[in-house]
């Protein structure tokens, strides 16, 4: 466990100091004009919304080189944006997502350690029923923090699990949350004579397949 926890030390540190993937003035994403503050997108992807297939289409530049999202924690904008991460003050992006998931999992596996750990001291105190204010104490407070621990647990796999999703169906939270604003994914449908206006619907352009989509998050890990 203390090597387990000298690793998530390590990883967290380089989560709070590294670059996620910040794009500047400078780049070519800006030279072509392919973000703004909100997140738009060029005119030319509006193809998109009208079911224009992307990789056929001669108007429109490789989309992976355009999801650039701005992060207004940081004030900054940053390449395959997922989130800005409160507990280290950092952006979660291209350049370090696969550091958070690793540091995540490690997270569940030494607090479910912990948990383990915990519950069999507690049984065994009960079993050779030592008798003792301070036994009784030490005993409650690893019953309370093991509770905690379990509770940390609980939100953590389902943040993990939700970040898998993410990564075998090739889409980041901001954009899931945030698709609305991002044209690409939209679906423009015509109104039928009974509606007044078309309906939109939400489609994802990057979704290549789980196999595909996974080899691509981690062997592109890292690119410019």
């Amino acid at each position: 466990m203390g090597m387990s926890l000298r690793k998530e030390v390590c990883y967290g540190f380089r989560i709070l100091v590294s670059d996620p993937g910040f794009v500047y003035h400078d780049s070519p994403e800006f030279m072509e004009g392919s973000v703004s503050e909100d997140g738009a997108q060029p005119q030319e992807l509006q193809l998109l919304a009208r079911g224009g297939d992307v990789q056929r289409s001669s108007e429109v530049t490789s989309l992976s080189s355009r999801r650039v999202r701005y992060c207004r924690s940081c004030k900054a904008y940053v390449r395959g944006f997922d989130h800005h991460c409160p507990a280290f003050g950092n952006c979660i992006g291209k350049m370090n997502y696969v550091l958070f998931i690793i540091l995540l999992a490690g997270f569940i596996a030494t607090e479910a350690s912990y948990a383990v750990c915990s519950y069999q001291w507690v049984k065994r105190c009960k079993d050779l029923e030592r008798i003792g204010a301070k036994s009784n104490l030490y005993r409650s407070l690893a019953v309370s923090t093991m509770l905690f621990i379990l509770l940390q647990v609980l939100w953590q796999v389902v943040f993990l699990a939700w970040h898998i999703y993410c990564v075998c169906f090739n889409i980041r939270s901001d954009e899931w949350i945030n698709w609305r604003r991002y044209p690409e994914f939209h679906v423009v449908i015509e109104p039928s004579p009974d509606q007044s206006s078309p309906e939109l619907r939400f489609r994802n352009p990057y979704d290549k397949g789980i196999f595909y989509n996974l080899k691509d998050f981690l062997l592109r890990q890292g690119e410019g």
